[in-house]
C-alpha cells in the first residue's frame, strides 16, 4: 500500500458516514468532504485544489467589485486578459464572459497543478523521468519563470527556453510507444527542424519568410505525429490527447486571434481575448502529458500498432501534417503580441529616414511611438501591443491630414504634436508625410507673405499719419515717421557706429529728471505713452533754428559729441520692441564733432473717431555747437 493510501481510506469512511446520517450534517460540510475525499486520489491534489480555490475567490471579488463599480479592469486582470481591450468597455455580456474565462483558467490551473492521477508505475526507466522533469520545468516555465528570467535577460529566457525545448523534443519522441522506428525518426527530424525556427528568428534580424514557414510547417508536423504516438501507446488518457488536439485547433485558429486584436470592434477583440486564452491548452496538454507518463507503461495489442493500411487513412494523415500545419505558421507569425517598449538608448539610435534600413523602419517608429514626449505623456499608451499601435500608424497614415490624425491619436488615449507625429509616422508612411510637410511648407511661406503684406499696409498707414509740424523750415537733413514704443515708453538718440566705453544716456536718469538725459554720444528719453506708435520728426541743420515753442508742452535742448559722424533714432528691426517705422536720416551734417539737440514733445486728447490716431508727437532738432549746458525752454 502506498503512503497515500491510509489517507484515502479514512476519507472514504469519513464519506460514508456522513451519506449514512445525511440529516444530521449540513449539505455545506457533506459537499466540502467529497470534494476533499476526490481530491485524495492525485498527488499534490489538495495543494492543488487550495490555489484553484483562492483563484476562484479573487476572481469572485473582483467580479462583485465589477457589477458595483461597471468597471470591468480588475475583473480582466484576474482573467488574466489583455488589459487594452477592456479599458473602455462597460458591462452587458462582458461580464459574464470574464467570468468563464476565469473559470476556464481555473480549470487549467487544476490540471497543471495536480499530480498524476495513476498510480506511479515502479521502475520508471531513465529517460522517462527526465522527459517528465523536462516537461514540468515546460510548464513552469511557461507560466512563472520565462517571465521572470525575461526582466533580467532576454537572451537569458530565449537561450534557456530553445535549449529546454530541443531537449525535451528529442526525449518525447524516444518516449512515445506503440509506434515504428521510421515514425520515430521523421517525428525526431520535423520536430528539431521545427526548432530552428526560432534560432533563426534570435540569429538573424531580418529572416526569409519562406525558410521560417518551412521550418514552422516541420514543428506542427512533429506535434500531429506525436498525437498520433500517444493515442496508439497505452499510458495517456483519450483527455489528454482530446486536449492536445484542441490546442492545435487553437493554434491554427491563431490568425483569427491577430485580426480580432487589431480590430475595432469589442465584439472581435473579445473573440481574440478567448481565443488567446485557450492557447494555454498547450500547457495543460504538455502538464498532463508529465502526469500520465507516470503510469504502468501498458502497450496496446500489435494489430493496433502497425499504421492503417487504408489510403485514406495515410491521405488524412497527410493532409494533417502537412496542410493545416502550413497555416499555422502564419498564425504563430502574425498572433504572437509583443510590447517592446523604447529602449533607453534606441531613439538616440534612430536617424533619418533614409539611413534607416527597411527592415528596421518598423521598429523605429515603435521606439519613437513609445517614447515618451516633451510633454512628458506617451504617444500611445504603454499597454497597447506593438501590433496595435502598427495598426492605427497604418490608419493614421490614411488620413487627410494632421488635424484628423490628431483626433484619431487623442481618441485611443494618446497625445503628441504634429511634428512629434510626423517624425514618426514618416517611417511607416515616408510619401504622406513628405506631402504633408510640403503642404504644410506651402501654408506657412503663404501666412508669412501675407503676414508681411499686412505688416507693410500697417506700417504704411501708420506712417501715414505723422506729418512733418514745421513743414515751412526745411532742414539739411530731415524726416518723419511713426516710432514704435516699447513697455514702459522711451526711446534713445545716439552715435550708432560709437562702441567706445564711456557714459552715455541713461532711460532711468531720464525718468528722474522727467525728461531726457545726455551724456557722451547718446541721449535718452522719456515719453507719456508705450506699447503704441508715436509721431517723430528729426531736423538737421547747419546753425541753430529759431526756437519757436508756441504748442509744445515741453522743450530741452541738450549737448550731444558724435565721434564718428552719426546720431541717429533707430529703426524698428523685425523682431524687436521699439523703432521707427520707417528709416530716418543721420543728424550729424557735419560730421564728426559736438552738436546741440533740442527736443520738442507734446500730448493730444484721445479721439473717439478714430481711436487709432497717435496721442503723442516729438521733434528733433539737431545743429552743430559745443556747449554741453543742459536748457529747459519749456518744462
Amino acid at each position: 500500500m502506498e503512503r497515500g493510501e491510509p489517507r484515502r481510506r479514512d476519507f472514504a469512511d469519513i464519506n460514508r458516514a456522513l451519506n449514512a446520517h445525511p440529516g444530521h450534517t449540513p449539505k455545506i460540510i457533506r459537499i466540502v468532504t467529497r470534494i476533499w475525499a476526490t481530491t485524495g486520489r492525485y498527488r499534490f491534489g489538495r495543494t492543488a485544489a487550495v490555489i484553484v480555490a483562492l483563484y476562484l475567490a479573487a476572481a469572485a471579488v473582483t467580479a462583485v467589485l465589477a457589477s458595483v463599480s461597471g468597471d470591468l479592469s480588475a475583473l480582466s486582470s484576474a482573467a488574466m486578459t489583455t488589459p487594452w481591450v477592456f479599458r473602455h468597455a462597460q458591462g452587458g455580456w462582458l461580464g459574464p464572459l470574464l467570468l468563464g474565462i476565469c473559470g476556464l483558467n481555473a480549470w487549467m490551473l487544476w490540471q497543471v497543478l495536480r499530480g498524476p492521477a495513476l498510480p506511479r508505475a515502479e521502475g520508471l526507466a531513465r529517460s522517462v523521468v527526465w522527459l517528465r522533469r523536462l516537461l514540468y520545468a515546460g510548464v513552469a516555465g511557461d507560466l512563472v519563470v520565462w517571465e521572470l528570467v525575461e526582466e533580467l535577460s532576454d537572451t537569458v529566457e530565449d537561450v534557456g527556453s530553445l535549449l529546454l525545448w530541443a531537449v525535451t523534443v528529442v526525449l518525447l519522441t524516444r518516449v512515445v510507444g506503440g509506434v515504428s522506428a521510421r515514425f520515430r525518426v521523421v517525428a525526431l527530424v520535423l520536430g528539431l527542424t521545427g526548432v530552428l525556427a526560432p534560432v533563426l528568428l534570435f540569429l538573424l534580424s531580418d529572416p526569409d519568410l519562406s525558410t521560417l514557414s518551412l521550418l514552422g510547417l516541420a514543428s506542427c508536423g512533429w506535434t500531429v505525429m506525436i498525437l498520433i504516438g500517444q493515442r496508439r501507446d497505452g499510458r495517456w488518457s483519450n483527455a489528454t490527447i482530446t486536449i492536445g488536439r484542441i490546442a492545435l485547433v487553437v493554434l491554427l485558429a491563431s490568425p483569427v486571434r491577430s485580426l480580432a486584436l487589431q480590430s475595432e470592434s469589442l465584439l472581435f477583440n473579445s473573440l481574440g481575448v478567448v481565443i488567446g486564452t485557450l492557447g494555454m491548452l498547450t500547457t495543460v496538454w504538455l502538464a498532463r502529458t508529465a502526469h500520465e507518463l507516470a503510469g504502468p507503461g501498458g502497450m496496446p495489442p500489435a494489430e493496433t500498432v502497425a499504421p492503417p493500411a487504408d489510403g485514406r487513412g495515410r491521405l488524412r494523415f497527410v493532409a494533417v501534417a502537412l496542410v493545416l500545419p502550413l497555416v499555422a505558421v502564419g498564425a504563430e507569425e502574425g498572433a504572437h503580441l509583443s510590447f517592446t517598449g523604447a529602449d533607453e538608448d534606441c531613439i538616440e539610435q534612430i536617424g533619418s529616414y533614409a539611413d534607416t534600413r527597411l527592415r528596421d523602419r518598423q521598429q523605429a517608429f515603435l521606439c519613437l511611438a513609445r517614447g515618451g514626449t516633451p510633454t512628458g505623456t506617451p504617444m500611445f499608451p504603454e499597454d497597447l501591443p506593438d501590433q496595435r499601435i502598427l495598426a492605427h500608424g497604418g490608419k493614421l497614415c490614411a488620413l487627410p491630414g494632421a488635424e484628423e490624425r490628431q483626433a484619431l491619436l487623442r481618441q485611443e488615449g494618446g497625445s503628441a504634436d504634429a511634428a512629434e507625429l510626423g517624425d514618426a509616422l514618416e517611417f511607416l508612411c515616408p510619401d504622406v508625410i513628405a506631402r504633408q510637410r510640403a503642404e504644410e511648407a506651402r501654408e506657412h511661406a503663404r501666412r508669412e507673405r501675407e503676414q508681411q503684406r499686412e505688416w507693410a499696409a500697417w506700417k504704411a498707414e501708420t506712417n501715414a499719419r505723422c506729418t512733418d509740424p514745421w513743414p515751412g523750415l526745411r532742414a539739411a537733413r530731415q524726416g518723419t515717421a511713426a516710432y514704435l514704443l516699447f513697455e514702459g515708453g522711451g526711446y534713445a538718440v545716439f552715435d550708432d557706429r560709437d562702441h567706445a566705453e564711456g557714459p552715455g544716456g541713461d532711460i532711468f536718469e531720464a525718468i528722474d529728471d522727467g525728461f531726457i538725459d545726455a551724456a557722451g554720444s547718446s541721449a535718452a528719453i522719456t515719453t507719456d505713452g508705450e506699447n503704441a506708435p508715436m509721431c517723430l520728426t528729426v531736423k538737421a541743420f547747419g546753425a541753430a533754428p529759431p526756437l519757436r515753442l508756441n504748442g509744445w508742452d515741453r522743450v530741452v535742448e541738450v549737448g550731444l559729441v558724435s565721434r564718428t559722424g552719426r546720431l541717429v533714432a533707430p529703426p524698428y528691426s523685425e523682431g524687436g520692441d521699439s523703432g521707427a517705422l520707417r528709416p530716418l536720416p543721420s543728424l550729424a551734417v557735419d560730421g564728426p564733432g559736438r552738436y546741440r539737440m533740442r527736443v520738442y514733445a507734446r500730448s493730444f486728447e484721445w479721439d473717439e473717431d478714430d481711436p487709432d490716431a497717435p496721442v503723442e508727437e516729438h521733434l528733433i532738432v539737431v545743429y552743430p555747437g559745443r556747449s554741453t549746458k543742459k536748457i529747459v525752454h519749456r518744462p
